[in-house]
């Protein structure tokens, strides 16, 4: 047990902290004599974090990093470590990769890997979050069992999100059963440290965790925490399921896609339904698709057909938006926003997205496209790409939707867009 510095030297610290100059606290952690001023310069800082997060530099960044690597107190690095998950947690990662290339380089002399379960033991949580980053790392099957360990009985919180998330990484299956009980963690469980916003985040690491592990154990886990009263979990689950890539997903995602009584929800699902796009091995996407198709129905209501417009406004990922284009030209919904949407796309740097958009645009109803592409032809300069597939569109408008596809974008078939749209 560290003792706390003298009122004197915590008063002076304190002063530092008020004025703004954490360099010199910093220097206080780093070179005093005084385990105790180490401990108390430590603790104020974090006290701190708040405002020292702020105007924290890169020497700074480094010179903490250097204490936590040589600081012979277990005491004063949690709370240096408690800065450094504050301020940024990948500084964790940083600090593991240090140790993973100087192996004996520890600050008790206890050699890595070794010195992770000494600091899985400690009373500290910042210590065992170093402890459990370290694991998921070397990955071997002395460290799984530390993980698995920690997700049993680990009572913090933040500890146990990383812990999760360094099980998903390793990806081994022993870890499902585990992981899947956290679906179910409430605040009677963690009591001392519960608070909405830290449970909800290790539901989802829980839910991303099970995705990237990928047994059917995984799956069935995921279906069950999509089938619960946890409305929030539900959404997590309905966006990263189609991540699995299966067939057996859609069905549950188009669900909660006509879901009229949760936007949220809604939204989740047709992202979800993107996902297993994009996630689909080649050779099954076309059937995944069809399956998706089938299961949506062409004649859906606007609130459907908005989702998916907005993925393609807003989604940062290339292959998300042309299989949402794609998608929204098989949808019986010609109203306002879906033209908008896909007239906007024609003018996308992306020449993909082009090619799928106006694919779409031929597929809808002619009537109102026709109106549309008359106001739209006026709004763009003559001569640009833009200009050239909006003509295009007006032209072969009232021609079969299937011949037109063929004729600009040659799909090799009628409703896979797989070789434009599985592109990053």
């Amino acid at each position: 047990m560290v003792d706390q510095p003298s009122p004197r030297e915590s008063d002076y610290l304190y002063t530092l902290a008020n004025r703004g100059e954490y360099s010199e606290i910093i220097r206080h952690i780093q070179h005093h004599d005084d385990q105790e001023v180490r401990y108390g310069a430590a603790g104020v800082l974090a006290e701190s974090v708040h405002s020292f997060e702020d105007k924290m530099t890169p020497e700074a960044r480094k010179a903490l990093i250097t204490a936590v690597l040589e600081e012979p107190s277990d005491a004063v690095r949690a709370n240096v470590l408690k800065v450094l998950i504050h301020v940024d947690e990948s500084i964790i990662d940083n600090i593991i990769a240090r140790l993973e290339m100087e192996p004996r380089s520890t600050p008790t002399g206890t050699p890595y890997p070794l010195i992770l379960t000494k600091w899985h033991a400690k009373r500290w949580p910042e210590l065992r979050y170093l402890a459990v980053a370290g694991f998921g790392s070397v990955a071997s099957q002395s460290t799984i069992q530390k993980l698995r360990t920690t997700l049993n009985r680990e009572e913090n919180l933040r500890v146990l999100r990383r812990a999760i998330e360094e099980s998903g990484n390793v990806g081994d299956e022993r870890f499902v059963t585990p992981i899947q009980e956290h679906l179910r963690v409430d605040e009677e469980q963690y009591q001392q440290s519960a608070n909405e916003s830290a449970l909800r985040e290790v539901k989802e690491a829980a839910v991303e965790a099970l995705v990237k592990i990928g047994t059917n154990a995984a799956y069935e886990a995921l279906v069950t925490a999509s089938r619960g009263t946890d409305e929030d979990l539900k959404e997590h689950v309905i966006s990263e399921i189609g991540k699995f890539g299966a067939q057996t997903t859609v069905d549950l995602i188009v669900d909660e896609l006509h879901n009229e009584e949760n936007d949220e929800l809604r939204e989740e699902a047709a992202e979800g339904i993107i996902t297993s796009f994009t996630q689909t091995d080649f050779e099954e996407g076309h059937s995944v698709r069809e399956e998706a198709l089938d299961l949506i129905g062409e004649d859906v209501s606007t609130s459907v057909s908005n989702e998916f417009a907005d993925i393609v406004r807003e989604s940062p990922r290339k292959s998300e938006q042309r299989n949402a284009a794609w998608l929204l030209g098989q949808l019986d919904t010609t109203d306002q926003e879906t033209l908008e949407c896909l007239l906007a796309s024609l003018e996308d740097d992306d020449a993909y997205l082009r090619k799928v958009a106006t694919a779409s645009l031929t597929n809808l109803d002619p009537i109102k496209v026709e109106d549309k592409m008359e106001t739209y032809l006026e709004q763009v300069e003559e001569g640009t790409e833009a200009h050239k597939l909006a003509t295009f569109i007006k032209e072969n408008i009232k021609d079969e939707a299937e011949e037109a596809k063929k004729e600009l974008v040659n799909y090799s078939y009628v409703g896979s867009p797989s070789d434009y749209t599985a592109q990053q």
